[in-house]
Formats: structure tokens, sequence, C-alpha cells
């Protein structure tokens, strides 16, 4: 997959507002789990794949950590849509694999995921909506994203798996954690002046 964002990054969010002496920022809350916070160039710089089978050994070690690190977050706070994902890069761990959560729906591990269709065809009919990212957790980014996606990827053995995400945010949400493994964060889909960054 690849990007036409441009590097300079000209859309990141502004300072976040002073809160009272105390009460720390959802962001610091996501640094002091573990969850790497925009600036760190972890984020950036994009994945190595995995050689499977035979880093096996190496994806169940990270995805343990994502798996951990997961848990923590969601004891600390609720999604309200039921669903979150968690990238390697955000625990700074440099290679292709992102973990997905639905409600009702067993964890999914996305290992070297590729999206290979999504739906409408067209960029215009795509749907418009915010989504927010552990790594800026202050912020929240609104711009159009396809409705249907997708996506192939890796079993821990290193067979292949094809999932199609059709239903509410799902397409949007693991859109954004296949992102993260390419060095694409979502304040990267906002054009340049366009007003798509608001306080969480």
């Amino acid at each position: 997959m690849t990007s036409d964002v441009a590097d300079d990054r000209k859309t990141a969010p502004a300072p976040v507002p002073r809160r009272p002496t105390g009460i720390p920022r959802p962001s610091e809350i996501m640094a002091d789990l573990g969850i790497v916070q925009l600036g760190d160039p972890m984020l950036t710089n994009g994945t190595r794949p995995f050689d499977l089978p035979r880093e096996r050994d190496e994806v169940l070690r990270i995805l343990d950590r994502l798996t951990k690190v997961a848990d923590a977050v969601e004891r600390v706070h609720e999604f309200v849509g039921g669903q979150m994902g968690l990238a390697a890069p955000q625990i700074g761990e440099p290679r292709s694999i992102a973990i997905f959560r639905s409600a009702g729906r067993p964890q999914l591990a996305l290992i070297n995921p590729q999206v290979i269709e999504v739906g409408p065809a067209a960029p215009a009919d795509w749907e418009e909506a915010t989504e927010g990212c552990l790594s800026f957790f202050d912020f929240r980014c609104t711009f159009p994203r396809p409705r249907t996606a997708v996506i192939s990827y890796r079993t821990p053995t290193g067979d292949e798996a094809i999932a199609t995400f059709d239903q509410g945010r799902l397409a949007r949400d693991v859109l954004h954690e296949v992102d993260h493994l390419y060095g694409v964060l979502c304040v990267d889909h906002i054009e340049s002046g366009a007003p798509g960054v608001s306080i969480a």
C-alpha cells in the first residue's frame, strides 16, 4: 500500500489547552500505558513485514505485548463503538502487525496486512466521520474513508487469510490500523488548511 500524503504533516494538531493541575490529559494517560505518542519517529517510519513461519516466535512475542497493552487501555477507557485497535509501532515495535477488537468477536491479529479492495470505489462516495488515535488521544480527526474494506493478512503460522469489514465503522477503524503500519496517521489524511482536527 502506498500513500500520497505529504511528508511535511502541516495538519498536525495544535497544542492542547492546559488542564487543571493534577488532571492528566488523555495523551498522558496513554503514554503512561506505553503508547508511543505523536512526534516520535516510530509512528511515521513504516514497518518491516514478517518472514513466516520463520519469525513465528517474534510474531507471538509482539502479539503478546499488543494484547497486554490493549487490555490496559480498555481498563481505563471505554470505547463507545465497542471496538479498538493497536498497531505495533504504537508500542515501539517497527513490525507489520496490528490487533483489532470488535464487541462480541475474538481479537483479530493482522500480520503483514494489505488492503486489496475498498468500497465505494469513488472517494467522493466515502463516508466522512471522526476517528481518534491512542497516539494523540487529545484530538479527533474528521475526514472521509471507504465504507467497506477487504484486507488480506497472515496468521502466526504463515497461512494467508482474507477478511471483509463492511458493518458500521469497522472498515474505518481497520484501515486506521493498517495505515499505522505504513507510517500514515489519521492527521495525514486531512487536507492542509481544512478544519479536520478537533479536541477530543
